[in-house]
């Protein structure tokens, strides 16, 4: 099933079959729409794939037909099921479950750029730019991305971001000739400590401060405070700090809407003692989120 992509990578599962047919169906011309529905013994109903990829419900034992047609197993297979639940569950409980599964199954749910991808990470626009080709199409004329783009940024810069997140097959054009994004997030590697990465947040922190600044009328809420808490409780923090972390990559990838803005959200929780000092540890959680309407 890899061979043709990575169930990982989604977390809308009409939008995983639907990308798995296309890429299936390069490789094995003859493994069209129709086929999937023969495959799924459904020789009669040609319309059944389209259906479902457009919102059809899909029964406990379709669910089994799809896994078994796509060659699904193990943690796949339960992935696979979590997504239908998440997607078709009738009640809060039964999708807040799947959530939880799909968190639990899913390591890693974000395309990873390497940290070592220096030219990437060596300018804030780069991933400011990849979240707005959700929201704006944009061709080879950036012009317009350029008058609409919090803080400014020149044609030339824009030119060069759209090149190389080509090269690093991060976009890449759509039949209308627009630039997209070929995966659904985008995150860096947690443990990272690369010096370029920290460059790159450090511009970050920069945006923020911009923000707060601005006399625009782009919606913003920005929270600071500092607070004293046990060695107990300053785990939990951390733990608290990372589930939010994972459950906005998730609500951002199962957006099934189209996208109208662009947020930037900063997270920073450190301790305002050092580790050495054996007194209570001071711990101070900076939240600022960037919205820019586009």
């Amino acid at each position: 099933m890899s061979t043709f992509v990575n169930i990982f990578d989604f977390t809308r599962f009409r939008k995983f079959l639907a990308e798995y047919q296309e890429r299936r169906q390069a490789a094995e011309p003859s493994f069209s729409r129709t086929e999937f529905c023969n495959l799924l013994g459904l020789p009669n109903t040609r319309s059944y794939f389209n259906d479902v990829v457009q919102g059809k419900r899909v029964t406990d034992n379709m669910r089994e037909r799809f896994i078994n047609v796509i060659g699904l197993k193990g943690n796949e297979a339960k992935y696979f099921e979590a997504m239908i639940d998440f997607d078709q569950g009738k009640t809060a409980q039964v999708r807040e479950a799947a959530f939880d599964a799909m968190m639990r199954l899913n390591k890693t749910p974000q395309a990873i750029v390497d940290p070592d991808s220096y030219e990437f990470f060596g300018n804030w626009y780069n991933s400011t730019v990849y979240a707005i080709l959700e929201v704006m199409d944009v061709a080879d004329d950036v012009s317009e991305l350029a008058s609409k783009i919090f803080p400014p940024v020149s044609e030339k810069k824009l030119q060069a971001s759209l090149k190389l997140m080509q090269k690093m097959n991060l976009v890449r054009k759509n039949e209308s000739g627009f630039w997209k994004p070929t995966k659904d997030s985008l995150a860096t590697v947690q443990q990272s400590k690369s010096q370029m990465v920290l460059q790159f947040q450090k511009q970050c922190l920069e945006l923020s401060k911009q923000a707060l600044e601005s006399k625009g009328t782009e919606s913003r809420d920005m929270t600071t405070f500092t607070f004293s808490v046990s060695k107990n409780a300053q785990k939990q923090v951390e733990t608290a700090a990372e589930k939010f972390k994972a459950q906005i990559r998730h609500i951002v990838t199962a957006d099934s809407e189209k996208p109208e803005i662009v947020e930037h959200i900063n997270l920073h929780v450190f301790s305002n003692i050092r580790e050495n000092n054996e007194s209570t540890v001071v711990k101070r959680t900076a939240k600022s989120f960037e919205k820019g309407l586009v």
